[in-house]
């Protein structure tokens, strides 16, 4: 069912077939009512008139259809080159994108079973349901195509892009990371045993997009044992290689226990923070390209990375693990540190960024910022941020050079509000 669910988030298929199925039903049904019933309100609409309109609107329908399906791949084409090929999937799991192609299609196929069944010869009644219906389609229709503008247009905008992706992360980090940092458990992994039981990947090869939290409890607690992803989220797996170890003994076979995590050929955000943040990271670094040359892109990813990453800070990101009603850790996975996440937050930013005053400003006003409002158990793998980048600039930028001297500055614009002094003391002595 987990698979089925996400094959259906994924695919461009499930929601239009409703569409169309529901448009079968209207066309077959509307000029039965027309027979059978006189409607509440008149059209006083003829049955040649009615064909004219049913056919007007499934020619116009498929043509439009036609269109506008090309127009989103143009804008999704156009994303992928701009921004990262990774939004392909993000952008085709767009519910909106779905629902507007949907009630196109359902349109068009409306109009041609309603014909189908509009026969001036053998039909004297006026068809004011079956048209009212038509007329309705085109409107839903309309309001659809306007949405399906603004949200493509939307999703193009650097800012709306990030923030979209940060708030599927942030999801995505409290699932992963079940505990907050003040209430830190740990995990001592007492639980190990000398020679667990291990389950190997079969099939295709590719990538782990999530796992079944609840099954693999449920099943290490019925047989008192604890059960180890080896693997992490996002990881690739071929087959033969190590997907779980087993730290005592459980009933479920192998094949049962393999069914619990689902591989796919693409990462995605679900289970997968780190994902959501190379999304992020690689659009920024994009901008940074000498082709592009757009620093501004970069800061704004700044900007939303500083956030999530506060949020990610008040995580316990050392204990990954789901325990029973015990307390004894049944379940544990493997997941990105405080400083792998640092390091993919903003490293790649720090190199392809560092000849660019403006990025190095926002970069150390970020973690200068994360400084202060982070707790200090945080603070060392910061001061190695913040040593690194002293680094990149002073390599980038002879010493005593303006350049230098304005790169060493944090300014939250990168360029225009450089930080006073005084608040720059007050975030060194925040600890």
């Amino acid at each position: 069912m987990r698979r089925l669910r996400r094959r259906v988030r994924h695919s461009l298929v499930a929601i239009p077939l409703v569409y169309l199925a529901a448009a079968i039903v209207l066309g077959d049904a509307a000029p039965a009512l027309d027979r059978r019933y006189d409607p509440p309100f008149r059209l006083d609409v003829d049955t040649d008139t009615a064909r004219d309109i049913l056919t007007a609107t499934a020619t116009g329908m498929i043509a439009f259809t036609g269109l506008v399906v090309s127009s989103v791949l143009v804008m999704v084409q156009f994303a992928a080159a701009q921004y990262s090929p990774r939004l392909v999937l993000w952008f085709r799991r767009d519910p909106i994108v779905k629902h507007a192609i949907g009630s196109f299609l359902a349109t068009f196929l409306y109009s041609l079973v309603a014909l189908r069944e509009l026969q001036p010869e053998r039909d004297d009644t006026t068809p004011d349901v079956t048209v009212a219906l038509a007329l309705l389609l085109l409107g839903a229709a309309t309001i659809l195509f306007l949405v399906l503008l603004e949200r493509v247009m939307d999703r193009l905008r650097p800012r709306t892009l990030y923030g979209a992706v940060a708030r599927e992360g942030i999801t995505a980090a409290h699932a992963i990371y079940p505990h907050a940092l003040a209430d830190s458990v740990g995990d001592d992994r007492r639980w190990s045993v000398a020679q667990p039981r291990v389950v190997a990947h079969r099939g295709r090869p590719g990538v782990i997009v999530s796992f079944d939290h609840e099954a693999l409890l449920d099943v290490a607690l019925a047989g008192d044992a604890t059960i180890e992803l080896v693997p992490g989220v996002g990881e690739f797996v071929a087959p033969g290689q190590a997907l779980l170890r087993i730290h005592g003994s459980v009933g479920a076979g192998d094949e049962l226990l393999r069914r619990a995590l689902d591989v796919a050929d693409e990462r995605t955000i679900r289970q997968d923070p780190a994902f959501a943040l190379r999304i992020i990271v690689d659009t920024a670094i994009r901008a940074l390209s000498p082709a592009v040359n757009d620093p501004t892109t970069a800061v704004h990813a700044l900007d939303v990375l500083e956030p999530f990453v506060r949020d990610l800070a008040g995580r316990d990101l050392e204990a990954s693990v789901a325990r029973g009603p015990d307390g004894t850790a049944r379940l544990a996975w493997r997941s990105p540190s405080w400083p792998d996440l640092l390091e993919l937050a903003f490293s790649e930013i720090r190199f392809y960024g560092a000849s660019s005053v403006q990025i190095a400003r926002r970069l150390r006003a970020v973690l200068e910022d994360l400084r202060a409002a982070t707790p200090p158990v945080r603070h060392p793998a910061l001061d190695a941020q913040l040593a690194l980048l002293d680094a990149s600039v002073g390599a980038v930028h002879p010493a005593g050079s303006p350049e230098y001297a304005a790169a060493r500055v944090a300014d939250r614009l990168g360029l225009g509000l450089t930080r006073p002094v005084a608040d720059r003391a007050i975030v060194n002595r925040a600890d």
